[in-house]
């Protein structure tokens, strides 16, 4: 069957094989003992520094990360020798057919001396047992005119020199006599392994066992674990901790671009299925090209991760990306009834200034509701605030369906406990995600108590939480007939805080106007509120009682002296003690009921942080309808007190797919002042969506410097809501941040409470 070669070293006579699938290399002998079993697999290894383009024997090669229960083993391709072998390792990769598996054979020679580490071939996950790892099509084994040195990656392959197909190893020496150009016509070098050798090591070192008779690796791939490297996990019987596993195969550098990818924003909730559509709007807020890729991590399946999409986008440029659209039968970029947490990751050259994350939105319609929300930006987020994240509301009644998601941002599982709280009890579940995996709770089909709720979502792991509420219609009534509001919306990480805002909540007629407060503490939280109106130096404020362990809702529709259907900004302390606050505005008439006109409802937490600039990728306008049945409005709020006498200097700029930029705003705003901005009110803007539908989807982006004695480039608080009577889609957002920004509990705000006027052109 396979090709026979003499190993270089062994005793003569001694024989060998590089295995392709199902194969095992013959070996005098039985396995080393583990001469390391002390070491364990380290704990996070996510936040290994990236290489240095230095590092590298070319700056254009792609390089990828194996994030192993040991440490990360960074792999540069050599993609311009190795065209077709390192196509074929990035579809694997891509496909994410290379994370989950496990090193299956670490080969030594007679004379003890290390030989080859392979992996690719197979996956051992204690939940689903033993899996052979799809392949494709064997590629033609190319002369790459390198040769396997120690640190080199090939490809394995059986007897015919054109079979390899997933299965690669790591020489662990100089293995020259594997070369294309020896008489056995050799094995295809593609890569080296440049940052992570000493990881490489270590696992040389835990030896390897035979475990080909373990009954869960039983069939017709037996004869392929007679050489596995095992850590100190290992009892006699097969488990996955006791395997050397390849946690994560991600591109960190791509192909022919000088520069990694080192940001990323992440949304946690995604589904297709064939009432609901879903698109992705990205947007490069750079001045400098850059390079993207979107990956799914979905909730279930062998295969945990996808790259779905990936590409250039020029600087300040826009693309929209249907992911899934279940009414029309189409293709679909993501799996069906698999839900999927979603990662946007962002590659800028080397050195680029003030580089800034892809900002990034899903567009969602489901439930006869729509849903739009900014990605979330964990840059500047400590682990005790990715690890506890709190919801105000979620209505969770028999007409209702509530999914609590989040993704797991950690190469390790995570431990996730959800505490439902309402006006009379408390109710707790745990639920166990696996590493990077995309986890949730159906709370409808959990018999979570009835709400309204307040949930704190804690974790042994850093995660992403996120809410997506919907009504369903009243028996009898069909969805597409019937008015149920739905909202999709961030929970608050770190727990709360004692101070925050929201840009525009507007006291709506016939509309409940809920301001929902949770308080998890031990303590009872005094919550001071101050509605702030435009052109008004003062506020109206209201004072709420939240008791400890307990949620609050009240209407601000019983607030003396509110203005209806007018926008304004809301602003809350609460002392010492951290809550958390989301606004929920529903119409009141004909809830769950068949209508003949179309409404829906909003939901937004109250912001807890500023950034240096705020952007929206879900703008869309029809200028046909500058009518009022359609409104987009940018919010902006400057939350400095008087007593600071700074000055929000901002700007609005409207980007489109092919690189236009227009400033259509541009004002200041004095201290607690508000404005609200019309994308129909700029006849710029106007001309250039009506030119063609290509520009109906664009990115909205505010920036601006707070000054005073000195300039602070400081968005303000922003927020964008649409508005649509007609097709009754409404949606508000925060939006995604540029980078890390300052708290409201910031020492650049003083206590003053007093505010000023505002101007914008």
């Amino acid at each position: 069957m396979m090709m026979q070669l003499k190993r270089f070293g062994a005793k003569p006579g001694v024989l060998f094989r590089l295995a392709g699938r199902g194969l095992k290399e013959l070996l005098v002998g039985g396995a080393r003992e583990r001469s390391l079993d002390s070491l364990e697999p380290r704990a996070l290894l996510a936040g290994t520094p990236l290489p240095a383009l230095t590092d590298l024997e070319s700056a254009s090669n792609a390089v990828v990360r194996l994030q192993t229960n040991f440490g990360d083993i960074d792999i540069e391709l050599f993609t311009s020798s190795a065209p077709i072998s390192t196509t074929n390792f990035l579809t694997y990769v891509n496909d994410g057919r290379v994370s989950d598996t496990f090193f299956h054979r670490s080969a030594f020679n007679e004379d003890g001396s290390a030989f080859v580490l392979q992996g690719g071939g197979f996956r051992y996950k204690d939940a689903t047992g033993f899996e052979v790892i799809q392949t494709d099509a064997a590629i033609v084994r190319e002369t790459t005119n390198r040769s396997n040195l120690a640190r080199t990656l090939a490809y394995a392959r059986t007897n015919d020199i054109n079979s390899a197909t997933s299965q690669w190893f790591i020489n662990y020496v100089d293995n020259t006599f594997l070369d294309p150009t020896s008489s056995s016509n050799g094995f295809a070098v593609f890569g080296r392994v440049v940052q992570g050798w000493d990881v490489v090591l270590t696992i040389q070192g835990l030896g390897a066992d035979d475990l080909q008779s373990q009954s869960a690796l039983q069939g017709t791939n037996n004869n392929a674990f007679g050489e596995v490297p095992t850590t100190s996990a290992f009892s006699g019987t097969l488990t996955e901790a006791s395997l050397v596993q390849i946690r994560a195969a991600e591109v960190i550098k791509p192909s022919g671009f000088n520069g990694f990818f080192n940001q990323q924003v992440v949304l946690p909730e995604g589904f297709a299925g064939t009432q609901n559509s879903e698109s992705v709007n990205i947007y490069n807020p750079n001045t400098v090209a850059a390079r993207y890729q979107i990956i799914a991590r979905y909730e279930f399946g062998a295969t945990r991760d996808a790259v779905i999409a990936s590409g250039t986008l020029s600087a300040g440029a826009t693309t929209l990306l249907s992911l899934s659209n279940g009414s029309s039968g189409g293709s679909n970029l993501v799996r069906t009834s698999n839900p999927y947490s979603i990662i946007v990751q962002t590659a800028l050259p080397d050195g680029t200034s003030n580089a800034r994350a892809i900002a990034a939105s899903s567009d969602r319609v489901d439930f006869n509701a729509s849903t739009s929300e900014g990605f979330f930006n964990t840059t500047g987020y400590s682990d005790s605030e990715l690890r506890t994240w709190d919801f105000a509301r979620v209505e969770r009644n028999s007409l209702s369906r509530e999914f609590i998601t989040w993704t797991n941002l950690s190469d390790q599982p995570a431990t996730v406990t959800l505490t439902f709280t309402n006006s009379s009890t408390s109710q707790t579940i745990t639920v166990s995600t696996d590493a990077y995996r995309r986890g949730g709770v159906d709370l409808f089909a959990r018999n979570i108590i009835s709400g309204p709720l307040s949930v704190r979502v804690t974790s042994t792991q850093n995660i992403v939480a996120f809410l997506s509420d919907f009504d369903v219609p009243q028996s009898g009534t069909a969805q597409n007939s019937a008015y149920t509001p739905g909202w999709s919306v961030f929970g608050t990480p770190g727990g709360g805080s004692a101070s925050a805002a929201l840009a525009d909540v507007t006291v709506r007629s016939n509309f409940d106007n809920i301001i929902s407060i949770a308080n998890p503490n031990s303590v009872a939280a005094v919550v001071t509120f101050q509605i702030w109106q435009a052109g008004s130096s003062n506020s109206t404020t209201s004072t709420q009682i939240v008791f400890a362990n307990s949620r609050l809702d009240f209407d601000l529709s019983n607030v003396a002296g509110l203005p209806q259907n007018q926008e304004l900004s809301i602003t809350y302390t609460s002392g010492t003690t951290l809550v958390t606050a989301q606004y929920t505005s529903t119409s009141n008439v004909g809830r769950n009921q068949a209508t003949t006109t179309p409404t829906d409802g909003v939901s937004t937490a109250f912001a807890t942080r500023l950034a240096p600039q705020t952007t929206f990728t879900n703008g869309g306008f029809d200028p046909s309808r500058n009518d009022g049945t359609l409104t987009e409005r940018i919010s902006i709020y400057n939350p400095f007190f008087a007593s600071n006498n700074v000055q929000l200097s901002y700007t609005v700029r409207y980007s489109f797919s092919d690189g236009t930029v227009i400033d259509a705003f541009t004002g200041t705003l004095n201290a607690q002042a508000r404005v609200d901005v019309l994308t129909g009110d700029s006849s710029a803007v106007r001309s250039r969506i009506g030119s063609a539908s290509t520009f109906r989807n664009y990115a909205i982006t505010v920036f601006a410097t707070a000054t005073n004695t000195s300039s602070t480039q400081i968005a303000g608080l922003v927020q964008l809501t649409r508005l649509d009577t007609t097709l009754g889609r409404s949606v508000t957002s925060g939006g995604t941040q540029s980078s890390f920004g300052v708290s409201f509990g910031d020492s650049i705000f003083s206590t003053s409470t007093t505010g000023g006027g505002g101007s914008n052109g």
